[in-house]
């Protein structure tokens, strides 16, 4: 494993910034199929996932608020919730709305934050190879996976939310030993498959 680069910092609450709907679609949302309101619902976040999706992969995840003025910060803030509140009510005028003004707030933080100076996103990753020679690499958040991914094809990418997920999940088919014998050995390291007798 190579030597870890940048601050992996504490764990922050992740704050949605993205905005999602269903698309209608007959297999997998059959009673939207057909709905106006539905489809100007999907149509009009598409364009402003888009560039939220790009802003998170240039600056980080729930990273460039941080980087611009109070002020601008709070607007931003202000304009999501108003948003929120249009997907909510399922209003499709206010939503195409609310919409437009969110995406130009992504674009606005975007130039107040290259003209302060800020430095987007640098991937950090720590890398490995499994015992199958398959390549592996640890990034911070999902910005960084998306771009390690992009630009390492062939190597399986995992975030430090993934990591934590799939420890939770061994933690709870072995009745949480392997959080136990880290608290107890912090040296130790899990070995073996999740079906293993326990060697004791």
């Amino acid at each position: 494993m190579c030597a870890p680069h940048g601050d992996w910092g504490p764990r922050r609450r992740k704050i949605a910034m993205k905005k999602k709907s269903r698309k209608p679609d007959p297999f997998t949302a059959p009673e939207l199929v057909g709905s106006e309101v539905a489809e100007a619902i999907y149509h009009a976040l598409r364009p402003l996932d888009a560039t939220a999706t790009a802003m998170e992969d240039k600056w980080g995840v729930d990273r460039l608020p941080s980087l611009v003025g109070v002020d601008m910060a709070a607007r931003f803030g202000a304009a999501k919730a108003k948003l929120d509140v249009a997907i909510a009510a399922n209003d499709a005028a206010e939503v195409t709305k609310r919409a437009g003004v969110l995406l130009r707030g992504w674009q606005a933080m975007d130039a107040e934050a290259e003209q302060a100076g800020a430095k987007p996103m640098s991937v950090s990753a720590w890398t490995w190879r499994d015992d199958s020679d398959q390549p592996h690499a640890f990034v911070r958040d999902e910005a960084e996976a998306r771009a390690y991914a992009k630009a390492n094809p062939g190597v399986s990418v995992w975030s430090i939310g993934e990591v934590v997920r799939v420890a939770a999940m061994f933690d709870r088919e072995t009745q949480k030993i392997g959080t136990a014998a880290k608290a107890v050995f912090p040296a130790a390291t899990v070995q073996g498959r999740l079906d293993d007798d326990i060697p004791f």
